[in-house]
């Protein structure tokens, strides 16, 4: 068992990154934050106890196999089966959380499967999420890894390289999930020219992937939180536009379906960078934008009212009103 001082030296390499769409070349020191984020995730959630711990070599191994050396646009789900046979999963009941287009609010959400489980933070999404991989059949097996530092496909020129590891990722952790899963879409979602996405579409992953893979008699209720941006035009809501056919899709597949807009819980974390905003307004009603209030508890003091809101929140979130 490799000793602890040697994993704190892998943990130093440690980074976590937002997805993105892009054409660089594969993150350099992947094999080593590979690693370690194996050891790290392992620590987290096992402690040092060993006679849980899976082999992170191996881990990596499998990863390596299934990019090096090959053209990244030829790639199929069959190609990192090793991969996620060697990480596996367990069943998630009542805590999987899935998403489309919230990433940062549905990770603040979920902590790390504090108060529920995203793919990302199972131990196979964990391991590479953020990260860049991609291989090179034209390059030397002789003088190099197989890995292309230089040059991944850009998404936008019709080949998704990436789909191959999160396309089965993710039919696995929905077929894993049990009991009531939830999904969290954003109804003021826009282009990067401001122009408005559907919250919900039939090819995204949810869509394509995780919604399909869901084990019906397993599953009791998918919930819908519906979230708005501080400070950004509502599009859509329950019952509206793309989210309506959301609702259709699952009840279609035989699962029960119930939506939210701007769940108390989720509005809460949101609200921790916008505390002044009128979206936040319901904190009026425990006397947090009381004027004399924040004369009284002065600024440092509010901050603090603010974090206790979002740790009751959190506790409140475990006994949602389906």
């Amino acid at each position: 068992m490799t000793s602890f001082a040697s994993l704190v030296g892998l943990f130093l390499l440690l980074s976590t990154v937002h997805l993105s769409v892009q054409d660089k070349g594969s993150t350099p020191h992947i094999k080593e934050i590979v690693v370690g984020r194996c050891y790290d995730y392992q620590y987290k959630k096992f402690g040092l106890n060993a006679t849980t711990w899976k082999n992170c070599s191996k881990i990596w191994e499998a990863l390596y196999g299934a990019f090096a050396y090959k053209n990244p646009c030829n790639l199929t789900f069959a190609d990192y089966k090793p991969y996620f046979d060697e990480v596996g999963m367990a069943d998630i009941y009542n805590k999987s959380l899935f998403w489309s287009g919230t990433y940062r609010a549905v990770h603040l959400y979920s902590e790390f499967g504090a108060r529920f489980t995203t793919l990302e933070d199972t131990m196979t999404g964990w391991i590479v999420n953020g990260l860049t991989f991609c291989g090179n059949g034209n390059l030397s097996r002789s003088t190099t890894d197989g890995i292309d530092y230089d040059s991944c496909p850009n998404w936008s020129k019709n080949c998704d390289y990436t789909a191959p590891f999160w396309g089965p990722a993710s039919k696995i952790i929905a077929e894993n999930s049990r009991g009531i899963v939830r999904v969290m879409v954003n109804g003021s979602r826009v282009s990067g020219d401001g122009k408005h996405r559907p919250a919900y579409k039939r090819e995204s992953f949810f869509g394509k992937y995780e919604l399909p893979s869901f084990q019906v008699d397993k599953i009791t209720k998918l919930m819908i939180l519906v979230i708005h941006t501080i400070h950004g035009t509502e599009y859509e809501r329950c019952g509206k536009s793309s989210i309506k056919l959301l609702q259709e899709d699952a009840k279609g597949r035989g699962i029960s379906v119930s939506c939210h807009d701007d769940p108390d819980d989720v509005r809460h974390i949101l609200c921790v960078d916008h505390p002044l905003s009128p979206e936040c307004i319901f904190l009026n009603e425990a006397g947090y934008r009381n004027p004399r209030g924040l004369a009284v508890f002065g600024k440092a003091s509010w901050l603090l009212i603010i974090a206790a809101s979002v740790t009751a929140a959190a506790f409140t979130s475990r006994n949602f009103k389906y």
